[in-house]
């Protein structure tokens, strides 16, 4: 949200109250200063005041006095909020609790012990208002290839061309029937005011050099290798070799001499080149990488809709790789010039995530399941993809759950045909849209409650071509406003836990139900002070994808010495420590719940209930600490050791196109180097870490809980 304009606030004030002649009078002004100040952001603060002071009497004047005089001392680096921030009234809570901890730590009578747990209520308070006075969110596109995500988002935020005679040609970003989008595609609002006018534009980052060499290279070889009749399909995925082929001047076009073949202008060049090194060194050459160095395209629009045209024809252009300065793109931001999503505070930014193949769980999306500020929208056909259900499985086995009912919507992204063909249980024809949508909506329903927190998962229904899309924007903003609704109350409960530290730090009851939550949490802590024994080993996500994802990705991970975006084998070996440690902290995690809520019920603890239910909304979020180092720091164990191995990933890209069991084989090798009697301390590393974290990440704070009042002299 943009900065307050006091200006206009002072006119919004006055319309429909008082003419401009009037307040100019009443401040002993001419009429033109009073017009000067109402379109002036930051006016003069005694002009302002006067002007205040001319509508005496207004409770929302009086109220922007005191908004505008306010100095928020306590906010410190998070800063004031707008005046028209939807969350003001929360913030000034927080403002105000923060200047009665400050209080209550720096009073000389305050107990060391509650001093402790002021200053965690002051850490809180601070994470807390800093999620509600940030404005900005994002909304994740994720599905599978060709569901048809870009088209939904260009409707969902507006990117049309109204000229546009064709579907394709009035989306604002590229779209088609899958392998379009090449990498991820991020949008974002430069002026949520603009009307007509201003800039857009579009910043690439490109892949490393090396790695547009590497797959150069690897369509060149395999290729050859297809030829020979020795591999039966391209190394490289599909959306990569069409911009490579392109970058190249050698783009596949459908034969006009044989109906449902390609000419091949590789097919020529390789009877010149003949060999992979040859034919890989007049592909690169052709790319001309050296002059492919633009990462920023900007537009100054006179209008919007011709700015969108810009757009249209300039990120096809880069997405295609038909721009003779820009290289291979690994992800685009888009910038445009006006509202994204209108009649909203929110600064909302869309994001295209590149289509999932095989699995939806990879490093670039989980860091939209993990983003705490993000909406993520898992977009499925009209027959549920199962790769998005599966999501909701990995969130729950990974201690995520929060996710799944806070931050995940799941979209069906229909056709009215495809719904229309669809079957009553009892086999009659579907008469309806909507019939179809409630039969789908039920059968989805079962599938997503059997996931914890997935029976909360909103399902939305939405035929981009045929339907409105203002009712989904609506949806979505309700379910952002869901989201950061829990943050609001949990700041209120923060608030209320600092109000009864601040006055009852000296009652009797307070004390007494202090003293019984201390000794309940060290027996606690005594009793789940060790985690149970592993439960998961960490190298079985691994070795499960080396033998069941595709041979092609299993190959691309292998010549990348394990990294690659559809199969890192650091973060398989982190997800399954990250398993493990969930699954063996479980109990804990049940116990501790189970007995706050019985102190929550307790007598004796009635005046520190305030205090309690804070701490059993700490309870996840420790939790979740734990687990995400448990997960970063083992994931960077095996990196340091496996990765620099040339050996091993040499060995395991050998027996590509050697027959049936590539897979097996690679699986395999990677298993007999994690067996080798050089690398048990590996084991033994990620299972003191995992102890250490426990100790360190939750039972460190529950400790902080249990440390006693220094007793009187």
């Amino acid at each position: 949200m943009k900065e307050t304009h006091i200006g206009a606030e002072l006119a919004f004030l006055r319309k429909g109250k008082l003419s401009q002649a009037a307040i100019a009078e009443a401040m002993g002004f001419d009429q033109s200063q009073v017009s000067r100040i109402e379109a002036d952001p930051k006016p003069d603060h005694e002009d302002a005041r006067k002007y205040l002071a001319a509508l005496n009497g207004d409770p929302a004047a009086k109220e922007l006095k005191e908004y505008l005089e306010s100095g928020w001392p306590n906010l410190g680096a998070i800063g004031k909020p707008a005046y028209r921030h939807p969350y003001r009234h929360e913030l000034g809570m927080a403002e105000a609790a923060l200047g009665k901890l400050q209080k209550f730590i720096s009073a000389p009578n305050s107990q060391l012990d509650l001093v402790q747990q002021a200053k965690q209520y002051e850490a809180s308070l601070r994470e807390v208002a800093a999620f509600l006075l940030d404005l900005k969110h994002n909304f994740a596109f994720v599905g599978n290839i060709a569901v048809g995500k870009t088209t939904a988002l260009c409707y969902f935020a507006d990117l049309l061309i109204q000229e546009a005679t064709t579907q394709k040609q009035k989306m604002a970003l590229d779209t088609g029937a899958g392998y379009t989008t090449q990498g991820e595609v991020r949008v974002s609002s430069l002026d949520s005011g603009m009307e007509q006018n201003g800039k857009f534009g579009l910043v690439i980052y490109p892949h490393p050099k090396e790695e547009v060499f590497r797959l150069a290279s690897d369509i060149c070889t395999s290729f050859l290798k297809m030829r020979e009749g020795k591999e039966n399909e391209s190394r490289v995925q599909e959306e990569v070799e069409k911009v490579l082929r392109v970058m190249a001047g050698l783009p596949r076009t459908a034969s006009k001499e044989h109906e449902g073949e390609l000419d091949d202008p590789l097919i020529e060049l390789a009877k010149v080149h003949d060999t992979p090194e040859k034919l890989t060194a007049e592909f690169q050459s052709r790319m001309n990488l050296p002059e492919r160095t633009t990462t920023n395209l900007w537009f100054d629009a006179p209008s919007t809709q011709e700015g969108l045209i810009w757009l249209r024809d300039e990120f096809r252009k880069v997405n295609s790789g038909r721009n003779p300065k820009v290289s291979l793109a690994k992800r685009i931001d888009v910038f445009v010039s006006m509202p994204l999503i209108p009649d909203t505070p929110y600064e909302i930014s869309p994001i295209d995530t590149k289509g999932a193949e095989e699995t939806a769980v990879r490093p670039d999306l989980q860091a939209h399941y993990d983003d705490p500020r993000a909406i993520t929208i898992l977009s499925s056909h009209f027959a549920p993809d199962s790769t998005m259900i599966d999501v909701l499985a990995h969130l729950a086995a990974t201690g995520k759950g929060s996710a799944i009912s806070e931050r995940l919507v799941f979209m069906v992204l229909a056709r009215e045909k495809e719904t229309l063909t669809m079957n009553s249980e009892d086999g009659s024809p579907i008469e309806d849209v909507k019939q179809a949508y409630a039969l789908r909506e039920a059968q989805i329903r079962s599938k997503l409650a059997k996931h914890p927190g997935g029976k909360d998962v909103p399902i939305i229904f939405y035929d981009s071509v045929e339907e409105d899309p203002a009712p989904i924007r609506e949806k979505l903003l309700k379910k952002l406003a869901a989201l950061r609704a829990v943050q609001a109350t949990r700041l209120r409960e923060i608030v209320a836990a600092t109000d009864d530290l601040v006055s009852k730090f000296q009652d009797q009851q307070a004390q007494k139900g202090f003293k019984k939550l201390r000794s309940e949490l060290r027996q606690f802590v005594e009793t789940y002070r060790e985690l149970p024994a592993r439960a998961i080993p960490v190298q079985s996500q691994l070795l499960s994808a080396l033998k069941h994802r595709h041979p092609r990705t299993v190959w691309a991970s292998s010549t990348r010495n394990g990294d690659f975006y559809n199969l890192d084998s650091y973060e398989r070996v982190a997800t399954a420590a990250n398993m493990d440690a969930k699954t063996r902290s479980d109990a804990a995690i049940a116990a501790l719940n189970k007995l706050l809520a019985q102190l929550s019920q307790d007598p004796e603890c009635a005046a520190i209930t305030s205090h309690l239910t804070v701490l059993q909304k700490d309870v996840p979020a420790w939790h979740l600490k734990f687990l995400d180092e448990v997960k970063n720091r083992s994931q960077e164990i095996f990196r340091a050791v496996l990765f620099p191995d040339n050996k091993v990933w040499s060995d395991c890209k050998g027996f590509w196109g050697k027959g049936l069991g590539f897979r097996d084989n690679v699986a395999l090798t990677v298993q007999d180097w994690l067996k080798l009697p050089s690398h048990d301390w590996i084991d033994e590393a990620v299972e003191g870490l995992v102890r250490k974290d426990w100790q360190d990440f939750f039972l460190a704070p529950i400790q902080e809980q249990t440390k006693e009042p220094p007793s009187a002299p």
